[in-house]
Order: C-alpha cells, then structure tokens, then sequence
C-alpha cells in the first residue's frame, strides 16, 4: 500500500519563538529564502491529524538551548542578518 505525499511550504516568522500547525510525522526537509522570505519546506502525509510544532529561531551569536533540533539556516537582506531554526524538542 502507497502513501501519498506532499511538500507543503511554511514562512517562517522573524520571531524568537513561534509555532506551526502541520500534519503529524511531518518530516524537515530544508530551509532557505524565498523572495526575501525565510522559507520551510516540509514533507507532509496530508489526511493526518494536525499537530502543533514548535521553533526557536536565533542569529549568530545568541543563546539557543542544547536540548533543541537545528533544522537549518537562511540569510536575509543580502546576507547581512542569518537566521538558525531550531525544533524544540518533543517531551
């Protein structure tokens, strides 16, 4: 029996901290910048049941907590500000 599959794409907000509604088991596949925009692009089994997913996003130089997944980085504005995402982890 097949799965059927998507990538579905999420902005990700210029915030310390923030959260993403996306269907359970969602797999991380990359992050980037899209049109000046901080980009996840994520692999999703559309008909699950949506769960909440929570990130930290940090620039260079500030604290993020060891007990946190680091998915990727992007930059913006030419370079001049990079943001790291992290996935807290599930309890």
């Amino acid at each position: 029996m097949s799965i059927n599959a998507e990538v579905w794409k999420f902005q990700i907000p210029i915030s310390d901290d923030f959260s993403i509604e996306m269907p359970r088991d969602a797999e991380l596949l990359y992050v980037a910048t899209q049109h000046e925009v901080g980009c996840l692009w994520v692999r999703v089994v559309p008909d699950r049941a949506m769960e909440t997913r929570h990130f930290m996003l940090r620039g260079s130089g500030h604290d993020i907590s060891l007990d946190c997944k680091y998915v990727g980085s992007f930059m913006l504005d030419g370079g001049i500000f990079v943001f790291h995402l992290f996935e807290e982890s599930k309890p």
